[in-house]
């Protein structure tokens, strides 16, 4: 495949159509929060970007609507690229001819979705295999670890493993008393945040119960609080006010709320899934535990002993949304011939730059 050069200025206006099931909307406003912050930082960019969200309904309904607009779309000759989020939203994308596709793949569209029996389920099964044949088909295909690569099979050279970005004005350090008086929360009480859906299997809220319960039990006076549909913007506020942000998952590809909590350089505590021993692992007050509730608690003892905000801001720079907006759009530009490079080369430059802001 062709490379790029990075001192070729991009070709304006380079237009994508971003088609996704999951984005904010007034009804849900927490929904693909991380697919808009794709698309913000790729705008301020300079990429004129579209979204095709299709109107909620059926499932299939749902699909046969973003697809008869996806091809009438692309015979318009508008977009540059049609980039595809997560599993059959992807194959949605493919389905046209004109234009090139970039799929890009959440976690558990090509890792499948793990039930409470540990099992996994016939559809997510189904999907994962839809997605590895589907690297086959599209121009590239973005994920978010280097375990979603190996699962997703497919031509390597066509995979990418870029991690969502973080939008670090939105998330950002706030003083904790601060973010505890606006959320009307005790100022002298330990506060753990889970958040995720605590109903769905594969975030494993039982053993984020019972490593919290562990704590209490040795008298420290602790509350675990669930995050469920608390909008985007209100989410800085529940992590700064927090002491620990919990994540005992089973699966990941590469926790969102992991990142923004090291943004707010709030301590982690973490099983060891997706990136995130990657992300947290050099960050004191942070913990990558295996699956066990007594090492969790341990872990989060850890994080509450941890006097002070931690360095995880300046230990995930590299994923700040404007520098990885930069490797998405060598993707782009390399799918569509524009440049001549090659994207690991703008991975690298980005981390260099990074670095040398660091010095």
């Amino acid at each position: 495949m062709p490379a790029l050069n990075e001192q070729t200025p991009i070709k304006k206006p380079f237009r994508v159509l971003t088609v996704t099931g999951a984005y904010p909307t007034k009804e849900r406003p927490y929904a693909g929060t991380f697919c808009k912050s794709q698309v913000d930082s790729l705008i301020a960019a300079g990429l004129e970007m579209d979204v095709l969200l299709p109107p909620p309904g059926p499932s299939p309904l749902r699909y046969a609507n973003a697809a008869v607009q996806v091809f009438l779309k692309s015979l318009t000759g508008r977009y540059d690229v049609i980039h595809g989020h997560y599993g059959l939203w992807c194959l949605v994308s493919r389905l046209q001819w004109t234009t090139p596709v970039v799929a890009a793949y959440w976690g558990d569209d090509v890792l499948g979705t793990v039930q409470a029996d540990g099992s996994y389920s016939s559809k997510s099964s189904f999907v994962a295999a839809i997605s590895r044949k589907l690297c086959y088909w599209v121009d590239a295909v973005i994920v978010k670890s280097e375990q979603m690569k190996k699962a997703a099979g497919g031509p390597q050279e066509r995979i990418f493993v870029i991690p969502n970005g973080v939008n670090f004005e939105h998330f950002h350090p706030i003083p904790r008393s601060e973010a505890r008086t606006a959320l009307g929360w005790d100022q002298d009480r330990y506060y753990v945040l889970f958040a995720n859906n605590p109903d769905i299997p594969v975030k494993n809220f039982a053993l984020a119960q019972a490593a919290v319960e562990k704590v209490r039990k040795k008298g420290v006076d602790v509350e675990l609080i669930v995050a469920r549909s608390v909008p985007h913007a209100q989410m800085v506020q529940y992590m700064n006010a927090s002491n620990a942000l919990i994540l005992p998952s089973i699966a990941e590809g590469s926790p969102n709320v992991v990142k923004e909590a090291m943004a707010c350089n709030v301590p982690v505590v973490a099983t060891n899934v997706g990136d995130v021993a990657e992300v947290i692992g050099r960050t004191e007050g942070c913990s990558v535990c295996p699956h066990d509730a007594e090492e969790l608690a341990a872990g989060l003892e850890r994080a509450f002993a941890h006097k002070g905000p931690t360095t995880g801001r300046q230990d995930i720079q590299h994923l700040n949304s404007t520098f990885v907006a930069k490797q998405v759009i060598a993707v782009y530009e390399l799918v569509t011939h524009k440049k001549v490079a090659v994207v690991e080369r703008t991975q690298t430059t980005t981390k260099e730059e990074v670095y040398a802001k660091e010095k």
